[in-house]
């Protein structure tokens, strides 16, 4: 074949690269995403069953603080409220619906990227005004923004619900900075999982293969931090053990959102309804170092980063 022939210039690959390819484009795509995924019903109702604990809590404090009177009186009502740690509700609601956050992950994610590889959507993209990365930054916000979505609505309610009922309970008294410490939390798990489905999703040319392979590695990864945390919890470990094991604990996606959470919001976590404020049971896992939240957050974000950026091309080229 003639090095001339038309078949055999490539030059029109990099046609999404030139100068030329800047623009909004990238917020067309996050645009676009975002429409389509609201419109389905099952978005919706993970959404709503992923905060239940939300809804669970709000009955319960509703109930203590209204009926208080049948059950002890003003007193029973102070010493309940004294075991709360508000901020503490929010680390356990994550807690409580991240596999169903992770299966809203799934639904608006796994075939952001797969999906586009599998119908060649990718040379209409960049046919169009439209760079590598701004196809990319509009996958991510797209995701990020449903996913942000999802965590905050049902946290948004709480907040409000609490807000206006339990000011005299120390709802806002006891952390002053409290709503936008769990504002940014939700910011980062939301960007943190959203850049690790991107890469995952870059992988395939099927939105299904993506989205069973990140539940895989989610499942297991979170069952492998899950024993070293049972054996912490035996609390018979020598120091350094403990620690080890602690430090396992954050080792996985799970891990690393409920390492975020803890960090931004300065506290260990505490049980629900039990010591509170002077909780100090082996079931808690101490929030992670500084190091370590940055090596098992930052550094997977940038990997599928460049995973993404490395997979995403219009054509596949046939050496």
């Amino acid at each position: 074949m003639s090095a001339n022939s038309p078949i055999a210039d490539l030059s029109y690959r990099n046609i999404a690269d030139g100068a030329r390819r800047r623009g909004g484009s990238w917020w067309v795509i996050a645009r676009t995403h975002i429409q389509r995924m609201m419109k389905l019903k099952s978005y919706w109702v993970l959404t709503v069953i992923a905060g239940v604990f939300y809804l669970i809590m709000a009955a319960v404090t509703y109930f203590v603080d209204s009926f208080s009177a049948n059950m002890g009186g003003a007193e029973f009502s102070q010493q309940f409220f004294e075991r709360m740690v508000w901020k503490d509700l929010f680390l356990s609601g994550f807690q409580w619906g991240h596999f169903l956050l992770m299966a809203i992950l799934l639904l608006v994610g796994a075939g952001s990227i797969a999906n586009d590889n599998r119908s060649k959507a990718l040379l209409v993209y960049f046919s169009k005004p439209c760079s590598k990365m701004d196809y990319l930054i509009g996958k991510f916000l797209g995701i990020f923004i449903l996913v942000a979505i999802a965590i905050t609505i049902p946290a948004l309610f709480f907040m409000v619900y609490g807000g206006m009922n339990f000011r005299e309970h120390g709802f806002f008294s006891d952390d002053p900075w409290m709503i936008p410490k769990v504002l940014l939390s939700i910011v980062l798990v939301s960007a943190y999982q959203a850049s690790l489905i991107l890469g995952v999703s870059s992988l395939f040319n099927q939105g299904r293969l993506a989205g069973a392979t990140y539940a895989g590695v989610y499942v297991l990864t979170g069952v492998f931090a899950g024993l070293a945390g049972i054996i912490a919890q035996a609390n018979d470990a020598a120091d350094k053990l403990q620690t080890l094991l602690d430090r396992i604990h954050y080792l996985s996606i799970y891990g690393g959102c409920e390492g975020i959470y803890k960090a931004v919001l300065g506290t260990d976590g505490s049980v629900p309804f039990g010591n509170g404020r002077n909780d100090s049971s082996a079931m808690l896992t101490p929030r992670p170092e500084g190091w370590l939240l940055l090596l098992i957050t930052v550094l997977p974000v940038v990997i599928c980063w460049a995973l993404a950026f490395k997979k995403v091309r219009a054509v596949e080229v046939v050496s």
